[in-house]
């Protein structure tokens, strides 16, 4: 195998520079103000911390390549290369996601490399392809392939898509959409279609090598590759109409649910190894990767049900597929059932004997299809939603950094992942500003009462490429506006250009909305507060208001009004299990204010200020973006 690519030239992609087309840079306009908040959860402030997450622990020699793990163990503590590099892909996604919800222009440098890179992987066929490097030969999920300088794998393909499609909505005049439609063009062609439903080859695809017409179908967890593909599509689907997208987006979302072996009728997860005998197949001409007898512990991978769930929903909206999208229900009602909800705890592998941390991307993932779920009127989980953000969701965002260089005293690690400061590669590893390059970024294996479980390396950054995006389909989803409609469905501070939202949970219970434009106005409460317990002022006048279900009608606002909506909240005990353990919660509201037992590294819910029962204020730089991107 030839490798021509040494260390110091530009990333060996498919396309030269000079043969993709030119395009514009998004610039982030917007409205900019400073105001005092309630110093409360703000999802604002995370997505400017989150835009330093996404670009921070990257390789600026690299045209900026994500360094997939971060190893907290070693002294001092390192970011290492590897073949799920790939997964920058995600992150390609999410920043202008960030940028838009935050306003932030931090390492800007970084936007038009990663636009470049989405241009550049795009080969001749269509098809989206990952280099071949020194250090990690094949991506990840690219076997069976021979050995080549580039690989395109499905799934990849689908975040890739994702991406552009956000750089379309910012840039419609721009490339994007041409270039989208060879992707779609190409998969569509790279995939076997039966009847109502459709799959890809199973494993990786070099240039111009072979592209099986007669193939088994992928089971169990390589049937779970085309969510992040089925997702891309209907996501570029709805934002462009195009039928082709779509309808191959219908087809491999039935194959998921019908024919992979991954979901039971009623949306059970299954193994991730389907059985031995389902998964030779009938394969003709092409012999599907055989991954070796299923272990004696054949686990239920969290995350890889939960992709596919999300690109299942994301379709069924588009095409407006009830039957599809009652399935997605189902099935997150039975992985609700695994998780431990009060605080949003869910295991990276489902009833798995052994102790599993909480994978970051499983927590995002229940977050988005909770709120997608709730938004679309397929049941009511804005309550589900809104404690698992407070609570593990927004605990596993690194916001301190000082703790990380302490780790490695004791002994209290893994000894496999201690790796001295002499035996840095620097061609594959970084030791500079380790800790300070991934504030913003989300935790890998974290427990209930820690950032880091003493397993692992701390962070794997595919759980940062979807705690991101999470944290954009939170932003959208706390108020939402329709026809001169404004609703508030999460208690949470979030500008927009119809209203501000101050909320002063948990200190107070009590939310203030600021009005900038005349609209009907209604207010979600939470859970725990009962609607003959709330009162309700516009403008220091007391305003009686009925109710339809949780929501409060407020009525006709004008801009320049004042609403605010006040209720009683209390702290309460609950002693409960969470993955194997036993924890003492103090909980105030919905959020979890103090637990018991502490961690060791990073100990969660130090919230001692939030007992307090008047509220802090900060002064915050408030951005209200020109544009708004349904995601």
């Amino acid at each position: 195998m030839k490798h021509s690519w040494e260390e110091g030239e530009p990333m060996p992609f498919i396309r030269s520079r000079e043969e993709i087309p030119p395009f514009d840079v998004p610039e982030y306009r917007g409205e900019r103000y400073e105001e005092l908040v309630p110093d409360t959860l703000d999802i604002q402030e995370r997505a400017a911390l989150a835009v330093n997450g996404l670009t921070g622990p990257t390789d600026p020699k690299k045209d900026f390549l994500l360094y997939f793990s971060v190893n907290f163990s070693a002294n001092p503590p390192s970011m290492s290369h590897g073949p799920a590099d790939i997964c920058q892909t995600k992150f390609m996604e999410a920043l202008p996601l960030m940028r838009l919800a935050s306003g932030s222009a931090l390492n800007r440098e970084v936007d038009p490399v990663w636009m470049t890179t989405a241009l550049r992987m795009i080969g001749p066929d269509g098809l989206v392809y990952w280099p071949s490097l020194p250090w990690a030969k094949k991506p990840d999920w690219s076997e069976p392939s021979p050995d080549a300088d580039q690989y395109a794998v499905p799934l990849f393909c689908g975040r890739t898509i994702s991406a552009m499609t956000a750089y379309m909505l910012l840039d419609p005049q721009g490339p994007w959409r041409r270039e989208i439609e060879r992707v779609v063009g190409a998969l569509n062609a790279l995939a076997i279609h039966k009847q109502d439903y459709a799959y890809f080859p199973q494993g990786g695809f070099v240039p111009g090598g072979p592209r099986p017409r007669q193939a088994a179908a992928p089971l169990g967890i390589w049937s779970s590759l085309v969510g992040w593909t089925t997702q891309g599509l209907a996501q570029f689907a709805r934002a462009s109409g195009s039928e082709l997208a779509l309808e191959l987006a219908s087809k491999l979302a039935r194959y998921l649910r019908w024919r992979g072996a991954y979901y039971g009728p009623n949306g059970e997860f299954l193994p991730n190894w389907a059985p031995s005998k389902e998964r030779r197949g009938t394969a003709e001409g092409y012999q599907p990767f055989e991954p070796g007898p299923p272990p004696a512990n054949n686990r239920i991978h969290f995350q890889h049900h939960m992709v596919p769930l999300l690109g299942m929903l994301d379709y069924a909206l588009t095409a407006g597929d009830g039957d599809m999208a009652e399935f997605v229900r189902a099935a997150f009602e039975w992985a609700k059932s695994k998780g431990q909800t009060t605080v949003g705890y869910f295991p990276e592998n489902v009833d798995n004997v052994e102790y599993e941390g909480s994978e970051t991307c499983e927590v995002a993932g229940m977050i988005g299809l909770a709120l997608k779920l709730s938004q679309a009127g397929l049941g009511d989980y804005w309550d589900d939603a809104d404690r698992w953000i407070r609570n593990q969701f927004a605990e596993n965002q690194l916001r301190r950094a000082d703790w990380i260089y302490r780790v490695h005293r004791g002994g209290q690690v893994w000894p496999r992942r201690r790796v001295p400061l002499s035996q840095i590669n620097e061609v594959s590893q970084t030791a500079d500003r380790v800790p300070e390059r991934n504030i913003g970024a989300f935790a890998g294996w974290p427990a209930a009462n820690d950032f880091f479980n003493g397993q692992g390396t701390g962070i794997m950054h595919c759980c940062t490429g979807n705690g991101t995006r999470a944290l954009y389909y939170v932003w959208e989803h706390i108020l939402t506006h329709d026809h001169g409609q404004v609703a508030i469905n999460l208690l949470l501070n979030r500008p927009s250009r119809w209203a501000d939202v101050h909320s002063y949970l948990p200190y107070e219970g009590r939310v203030e909305v600021r009005l900038k434009e005349p609209c009907s106005l209604r207010i979600r409460i939470p859970e725990w507060v009962h609607p003959a317990q709330t009162t309700c002022w516009v403008n220091d006048q007391a305003r009686a208001v009925g109710w339809e279900g949780r929501y409060a009608p407020v009525g006709l606002v004008g801009p320049g009004d004042r609403v605010q909506l006040a209720f009683p909240i209390s702290e309460r005990i609950r002693e409960t299990d969470i993955e194997k353990r036993h924890y003492s919660l103090t909980i105030k509201g919905s959020e979890v204010v103090a637990i018991d037992p502490p961690g060791r590294f990073c100990p969660l819910y130090q919230r001692d200020h939030y007992r307090e029962n008047s509220v802090r204020w900060r002064k915050a730089t408030r951005f209200v973006s020109d544009k708004e991107i349904y995601w």
